[in-house]
């Protein structure tokens, strides 16, 4: 049983985790990229992008939204150890929804509204998709309990 229980929780986080990495590298990056290398602030300041500050930019971006696409993942063993409930996540959308603003905020280094908000968009349905995770946790949870 934990075996099966372990190669499950392995193979999601890694699909999870995997998905978010290819989601920032060809989605992401390549936004913030163009944004930065394009941004002018005067005549006088030239963008001089070296290969150590490119490949920086590369690997936090694609290894933040790796990390960001395990939420449901984080839920999960959160909801079996009982300290979320998909009621309290229902409850708290407002709250989540800065949250996830802010995280995305962080994740990108350009001020861009839209790369930002492309990284917040699969954040948001990864909020949902954990609330429906907690709400399979709480089921199964009242089954075996009766």
């Amino acid at each position: 049983m934990e075996r099966r229980s372990a190669r499950g929780f392995v193979f999601y986080s890694s699909v999870l985790f995997i998905l978010g990495a290819l989601f920032g590298y060809y989605i992401v990056v390549p936004l913030s990229i163009n944004f930065l290398a394009n941004v002018s602030l005067s005549d006088e300041i030239v963008n001089q992008i070296t290969i150590d500050n490119y490949l920086s930019t590369i690997a936090t971006l694609t290894l933040g939204c790796g990390i960001v696409f395990l939420l449901p993942i984080m839920v999960f063993i959160l909801s079996k150890i009982g300290i979320m409930t998909p009621e309290f996540m229902r409850a708290s959308r407002r709250y989540a929804t800065v949250i996830i603003l802010v995280i995305a905020a962080v994740i990108t280094p350009s001020a861009d509204i839209i790369t930002m908000l492309t990284v917040a968009a699969p954040m948001f349905l990864l909020y949902e998709v954990s609330i429906m995770v907690s709400a399979d946790v709480k089921r199964k949870k009242l089954a075996q309990e009766k």
